[in-house]
């Protein structure tokens, strides 16, 4: 009797281990994903800009310019990407003298 007992409960614990479960997510829209590549496009650029200054590729003034103009997009995006839910963890990066 102790045996049938024994093998129920591992019969119901190998199901319930086994039986495929339903995400508790919901998938990933299309814009969220859009948004978050674009916003990783953009940080890429800002570092870029960085690098470009480093290597003596461009100016210090260039430099600014650019930045000033991928600015105001990434604003954008990441308060497009605020309002739809996402809290990103803070981007970390090593700060430079050439930081803005």
């Amino acid at each position: 009797m102790e045996f049938l007992l024994l093998l129920a409960v591992a019969f119901s614990a190998s199901l319930y281990i086994g039986w495929p479960h339903a995400e508790n997510e919901e998938p990933e829209n299309g814009k969220l994903v859009n948004l978050r590549d674009r916003r990783a496009m953009l940080l890429t650029e800002l570092r870029e800009f960085d690098t470009d200054l480093a290597n003596g590729r461009i100016t210090e003034d260039d430099r600014r310019a650019g930045r000033r103009t991928i600015g105001p997009e990434l604003r954008d995006v990441t308060e497009l990407l605020r309002s739809l839910g996402e809290h990103s963890a803070p981007i970390s990066r090593a700060r430079t003298k050439h930081s803005n």
